[in-house]
């Protein structure tokens, strides 16, 4: 039986219902947003840096959002098991990524990944960047960075650097300033920055770049002696110390210490905005202001945009980094 034109138009009211309720859950989340707990993943144990940053956010972050902010770690395989996860949940600004840099502009050169991290996430905001500081081994008869260019020069191979593992950003770094240096140094790579020490403060590998946390306690102790700050500014701490660019090593700047923060791939704009608001609105808090001086990490609190270039710069970087260095991931 043909519809009559009542049932046809009945019909069509009917579907126009439809379209309009399947529009609504989107549109709705962000009116909503947010409703629930809001959980910040990290994909490292906790205690490092990229697990204190979003730590030391979480508390303001909530105030402003009216929902409790917790930290996840979810940690392993370099931070691509918490990557992964982030990518593949609902897209409801529910489940978001606090990353470091290696997770999201390295280990796609170095390492098989399950994601794409660079497509299969929104990029918020960088939280945080923090200085890096190149040191030597105490014993190693350099005073500053032109004595121990000379002496790498003159004894090709004869020293090595260390790194808190294969393929990670500090392998890259390294490998970046041995090649803008013109000097060999062979690179010994350990499960994480805590086996690294020990053999650094032995002499058994003579070079590292770390953050200022980690090293300072060293310098002082006249342990380590820090020969360059791969950062734009001294550190006040050390202010015989060049900085990258002083030193001739501008190119180096690109290897500072940044941590970001992701929502899954097709998260409303509207939450996007929401939580990039409250992120930058808790950086100039006075409590996240004196941790972040204790961590030694600047407030950037960037938008989506400059954040997305950054890491589209930083990608391309490192991704000729590997492949002049020949780092790749295994099996490819």
């Amino acid at each position: 039986m043909k519809p009559t034109s009542h049932s046809r138009r009945s019909l069509i009211q009917a579907s126009a219902g439809i379209a309009a309720g399947m529009a609504l859950p989107v549109a709705g989340w962000a009116q909503a947003y947010p409703h629930k707990v809001i959980k910040l993943v990290v994909g490292f144990a906790a205690g490092g840096l990229t697990d204190a940053l979003p730590r030391l956010l979480s508390g303001p972050m909530s105030e402003r959002l009216g929902q409790s902010v917790i930290v996840e770690n979810k940690a392993g395989a370099a931070g691509n098991i918490a990557t992964a996860f982030v990518a593949g949940s609902a897209p409801d600004g529910y489940t978001l990524l606090a990353s470091g840099v290696g997770q999201i502009v390295v280990l796609p050169h170095t390492s098989n990944l399950s994601v794409n991290p660079l497509t299969d996430l929104v990029h918020i905001s960088m939280m945080g960047e923090g200085d890096q500081i190149l040191n030597i081994n105490a014993e190693v008869p350099a005073k500053n960075i032109a004595e121990f260019i000379a002496l790498a020069k003159k004894n090709p191979k004869s020293m090595f650097y260390g790194d808190a593992g294969a393929g990670g950003n500090q392998h890259l770094y390294l490998e970046y300033f041995r090649m803008l240096a013109g000097i060999e140094m062979e690179g010994v790579h350990y499960r994480g920055g805590g086996p690294l020490m020990p053999d650094l403060l032995a002499n058994r590998v003579q070079v590292s770049l770390n953050a200022p946390s980690v090293v300072e306690p060293y310098i002082a102790q006249g342990k380590l002696r820090p020969i360059l700050i791969v950062g734009k500014k001294r550190n006040p701490k050390m202010l015989e110390v060049p900085t990258a660019a002083e030193a001739g090593f501008k190119p180096l700047e690109a290897c500072s210490n940044w941590f970001g923060l992701h929502a899954p791939k097709g998260t409303p704009d509207a939450i996007v905005q929401k939580i990039h608001a409250a992120l930058v609105d808790s950086l100039k808090s006075e409590a996240v202001k004196a941790g972040l001086v204790a961590l030694a990490v600047q407030a950037i609190g960037d938008s989506p945009q400059a954040f997305g270039a950054r890491i589209a710069r930083d990608y391309a970087l490192f991704g000729k980094v590997a492949k002049d260095a020949n780092i790749r991931a295994e099996g490819s």
